[in-house]
């Protein structure tokens, strides 16, 4: 059932506004057993019941209002939810490190947002929302925003990625939606305020030295593009965000192909570039989805260079990927997935919270259930 009890008790007192309006309570719930293990000297093994293997559970509300005109007002509340345990996530205030707090609690953090929109102009959207550079790595990736063994290694290994303030979302955040009908183009523009005092500054890096003004940390600006019909879907976007101790700049480009003559099967890819302060990483993405009955095979490769300062090694992980999904209905879902993840270099990316020595590989494997409702 979607409509909350706060929207039915409001049908009772003006059955006219409810004509007009709607409120909507929608969620996912996903669980999954999950054992990774790492290799080498160092390695570690674990077992777990995770969350959000296929799907990031969530609890939301989202509610629109008929203006008139073609204008229209509406709303979304959107938590994240850590069903084996019962607990939220973190959220941000001011886009930088020291700004996240509200961790275990539930909190508003994958998005809230107040929008005004018109089929004509576009939507004006308010509050804390994805930013325009991890839209391309969410779609242009066969598993999409999970967060299991399968998910986007140029993500999670990133600078610019799920260890970033704004690698997902930015809060105090204004952005503008171009509207649909654009036969097939879309594009977005966001920008988010770190919202540091004028006179704000960070201790002298040496003894002597001056302060060093951060007021404009945690500012973000960015940028999406993009063409959809048909078959083809591509899209590029860039972000920046402003540090005292080095900008965080983030670009993507991503693409897809779907073949329906082949089964409805889509092929996808990702190019990433990023640089936070003198440090550059860089890395790219090919998989595939292809359903096959009620049910969905889908793969990944992806391959992440980290480019340190100095003339060094440059660290590489590198992780494989294949996954299935059965679907009993439209709501409810059963999944499995393994992975292998290796590193050269240097590196030591380990899958699921272990840990493998450097040089080694990483392997793991999870079955779980999603439920959306």
């Amino acid at each position: 059932m979607k409509r909350t009890v706060v929207a039915a008790a409001a049908c009772l007192v003006a059955s006219v506004a409810c004509a007009q309006s709607s409120v909507t309570l929608f969620g996912v719930v996903d669980a999954a057993v999950t054992y990774t293990t790492g290799s080498g000297p160092a390695y570690t093994s674990r077992w777990q019941l995770t969350n959000s293997a296929n799907s990031f559970s969530r609890l939301g509300f989202r509610g629109n209002e008929d203006l008139g005109g073609g204008l229209s007002a509406s709303f979304w509340l959107e938590e994240g939810l850590q069903n084996d345990t019962g607990t939220g996530f973190a959220s941000n205030t001011n886009n930088q490190l020291n700004g996240t707090l509200g961790a275990g609690t539930l909190t508003f953090n994958r998005r809230s947002t107040v929008s005004l929109s018109s089929s004509t102009w576009g939507e004006l959207r308010l509050g804390r929302d994805y930013t325009p550079t991890f839209w391309n790595t969410a779609i242009f990736d066969p598993f999409g925003t999970g967060g299991g063994i399968g998910a986007n290694q140029l993500y999670f290994s990133g600078l610019g990625g799920l260890a970033a303030p704004t690698g997902t979302r930015a809060s105090n955040s204004v952005g503008y939606f171009l509207p649909a009908n654009l036969g097939g183009f879309y594009g977005s523009v966001m920008y988010a305020a770190g919202e540091n005092v004028s006179n704000s500054t960070l201790p002298p890096a040496t003894p002597g030295a001056l302060p060093v003004s951060n007021k404009n940390d945690g500012n973000y600006g960015g940028v999406r593009l993009g063409y959809q019909s048909g078959p083809v879907h591509v899209s590029i976007a860039t972000g920046l965000t402003t540090y005292a101790t080095g900008d965080l700049r983030v670009s993507n480009l991503g693409a897809s192909w779907t073949f329906e003559q082949l089964m409805g099967l889509r092929i996808m890819g990702e190019y990433y570039v990023e640089s936070l302060g003198a440090v550059d990483g860089r890395g790219g993405l090919l998989g595939f989805s292809l359903p096959v009955g009620a049910g969905e095979i889908k793969a990944s490769y992806a391959r992440y260079v980290r480019d340190p300062v100095g003339n060094v090694p440059n660290p590489t992980s590198s992780k494989l990927a294949l996954g299935y999904v059965y679907n009993f209905s439209k709501r409810t879902a059963v999944y499995a997935t393994v992975a292998r993840l290796t590193n050269s270099n240097g590196a030591s990316q380990a899958l699921g919270g272990v840990s493998t020595s450097p040089n080694h590989a990483s392997t793991g494997g999870e079955s779980g259930m999603r439920v959306v409702f």
